[in-house]
């Protein structure tokens, strides 16, 4: 279990910032809510942003602290001028780090843009479980090779699968939760390791009286599972570095 900071008063990196329109927030948080499940420390402005903040300039603060900018094609997308926005930003930085930045994500019935006609993009139309577990190996720097034969032997079909082949390449997998659920489950049989990690056994809290239906709609994720470690995302003071 792990937790990290959010918003304002974040202070560590996040994994992934997901450019997005707006009328497909929906999918945003599918795609987030998923992320976190696998070892992915997301920012999503619906998580991040308090009220009375400048949407233009915390986006642009994430958009240039993330590892990496997720860009998520759906019909959308080409119909909104705030996504071409962020996308130019992605791709400007890519080209100063000189590195690859930019992960262009298909979702639903989107038409594949012109941009994209020379870059490699995850399709997350049919198999969603298998374009989540090779963005993450992208995300985690995992060998391209472990996650391509992985990916031949078998079709994740649940975040229990993406779980099981990561564990079958030799990454050890995560939650990433805000600092209420990780201290709900820590008050609840959660056994701290350290300040920002935990374990706990997903089954025991399922049926525990006391752990709220909240709790319990995350963690049907990983129902049947006899431990499972999880990554604190708090809310501390001081910046992001």
């Amino acid at each position: 279990m792990m937790k990290k900071p959010r918003g304002e008063m974040r202070t560590t990196r996040p994994d992934i910032f997901i450019s997005h329109s707006s009328r497909d927030k929906e999918a945003a948080l599918r795609l987030a809510t998923t992320l976190n499940f696998c070892a992915t420390d997301v920012w999503l402005d619906d998580w991040e942003m308090e009220v009375g903040q400048s949407l233009s300039d915390e986006i642009a603060k994430a958009m240039s602290v993330s590892r990496f900018i997720a860009i998520l094609i759906t019909e959308n997308y080409n119909k909104t001028v705030w996504t071409k926005t962020e996308y130019k930003k992605a791709l400007a930085r890519e080209q100063n780090e000189k590195r690859t930045v930019m992960l262009p994500l298909i979702v639903g019935h989107a038409e594949i843009p012109d941009f994209l006609e020379d870059k490699l993009y995850i399709d997350l139309r049919d198999k969603f479980f298998a374009g989540i577990f090779n963005l993450v190996g992208m995300i985690h720097g995992l060998s391209r090779y472990r996650v391509s034969r992985a990916l031949s032997e078998s079709s994740p079909e649940s975040v229990r699968d993406v779980w099981s082949l990561l564990e079958s390449i030799g990454f050890a997998p995560y939650i990433v939760l805000g600092e209420d659920d990780f201290q709900e489950m820590l008050n609840n049989g959660g056994l701290l390791l350290r300040p920002d990690y935990a374990q706990f056994n997903p089954s025991i809290l399922l049926k525990s009286p006391s752990v709220t239906s909240h709790i319990k709609s995350l963690l049907r994720e990983l129902e049947g599972a006899e431990k499972a470690q999880v990554r604190l995302r708090g809310r501390k003071s001081g910046p992001v570095h």
